[in-house]
């Protein structure tokens, strides 16, 4: 019973994980002007962390207009 508990508890923690790494892609997308969702599919077929490097040395920040 503690096994099955703890083997649900790491599927949980291991999908927040993975939905946190995917929000932090759209974010990022979103912050430099580029499509959401584009970049989140994008991430899905090579890897988030490959993505964000991507959008960080390829896609300038949008600065807020003040």
């Amino acid at each position: 019973m503690i096994e099955t508990a703890f083997a649900f508890l790491l599927l949980i923690g291991g999908l927040w994980l993975i939905w946190q790494l995917f929000a932090l892609v759209g974010d990022m997308a979103e912050r430099r002007g580029q499509d959401r969702l584009l970049w989140q599919v994008v991430a899905l077929f090579i890897n988030p962390f490959a993505a964000m490097l991507l959008l960080w040395l390829f896609c300038d920040l949008k600065e807020p207009y003040a």
